[in-house]
């Protein structure tokens, strides 16, 4: 077994079945990037501490109310989450 792959296999081989698989990937829709970016801010409080500290509570809930989502037994990061989601879907 050769332990040195030649130009020729790795022109052929290797990198052009890299490129092709990239390639014939299907693409990612822009709503799925911005809902996995969405999630993934809000998946921790580190990251949305910042936005959940400016704004209170109260306003939180009047706003969800106004977009028909629910607050019962429900913690800020996931109101807020879901807000910014409805309002992104909107747009």
């Amino acid at each position: 077994m050769r332990d040195v792959m030649s130009r020729r296999d790795l022109l052929s081989g290797a990198v052009l079945k890299g490129v092709l698989l990239d390639w014939l990937r299907p693409p990612v829709r822009q709503e799925d990037q911005i809902r996995d970016s969405l999630n993934q801010y809000f998946r921790s409080p580190m990251h949305s501490y910042p936005l959940l500290q400016e704004m209170p509570w109260d306003m939180l809930v009047t706003e969800a109310e106004r977009l028909g989502i629910s607050v019962e037994g429900r913690n800020k990061n996931d109101i807020a989450r879901d807000i910014f989601q409805t309002v992104e879907n909107c747009l």
